[in-house]
């Protein structure tokens, strides 16, 4: 019985150092800390451009004259009518 006990232990081990390695691999890191940090950052950022495409929307530079660019981003109460 202790046996088994120590070889259960024993494969929980080796799974979570590849674990670990497979995440060194992906992410450059196995470090809780600074991939939660880093998750958290790209939640933020997403939150971001959510915000803007919601207040913003792309137009074709037809329908106003700006020089160099291919397209515009307007505020959408400029559009909208009262």
């Amino acid at each position: 019985m202790e046996e088994s006990r120590d070889e259960n232990l024993e494969a929980q081990i080796i799974t979570l150092y590849k674990e670990k390695e497979e995440l060194e691999q992906s992410l450059g890191t196995s470090d809780t800390d600074a991939i939660l940090e880093e998750f958290e950052s790209l939640g933020k950022e997403l939150s971001k451009l959510y915000s803007f495409k919601e207040n913003y929307r792309k137009v074709d530079t037809n329908l106003i004259r700006i020089d160099s660019l291919r397209a515009a981003y307007i505020p959408k109460h400029r559009f909208e009518s009262t």
